[in-house]
């Protein structure tokens, strides 16, 4: 014969308090309702990440090449940054208001930033006060980090696909 397992609420046990994650689940239902796959909260992780890495690829180039590498480390920084909120401003604005089309939006946001990209390349003089070597780096570094922090951000957000109702 086995003995039966204890019951979880039986008397002389506490009850279990699933305060926390009532409210947790709660905030995830919100958040889920409110503004699902078009929010802009990645940005919360990405600007920051990309700010850290500016800053710390700024403080090699200052003591590598000079002012030059830093002012080429921040346009670029900027550029990166400037470009990936660009896209992300568009495509939620649009999926909030037209989902249907935000593929053409997106491409279009796309289109765009290559045109500004090349007009940025194109009157940046390769001998002038901003060493374009460490502009190009900070862009590589800035895209490498912006879309690590993009990632972890969607792999460890917990959204819910069918509406908990």
């Amino acid at each position: 014969m086995t003995a039966s397992p204890p019951p979880i609420d039986g008397p002389g046990r506490p009850p279990v308090d699933l305060s926390a994650q009532i409210a947790a689940a709660a905030r995830i239902a919100d958040r889920s309702r409110s503004a699902g796959a078009w929010s802009l909260d990645h940005l919360r992780l990405c600007l920051p990440v990309l700010v850290g890495g500016g800053v710390l690829l700024g403080v090699v180039g200052a003591v590598v090449a000079g002012w030059g590498a830093v002012l080429g480390v921040l346009i670029g920084t900027v550029i990166v940054g400037a470009f990936f909120t660009f896209s992300a401003v568009v495509i939620a604005w649009v999926g909030k208001t037209n989902p249907n089309t935000v593929m053409i939006a997106a491409l279009f946001a796309y289109v765009i930033k290559v045109f500004v990209l090349a007009l940025i390349l194109m009157t940046m003089p390769i001998d002038g006060p901003v060493d374009v070597r460490w502009m190009a780096g900070a862009i590589g570094l800035g895209v490498f980090l912006w879309l690590g922090a993009h990632m972890r951000y969607v792999w460890t957000l917990k959204l819910y696909y069918v509406d908990p109702r």
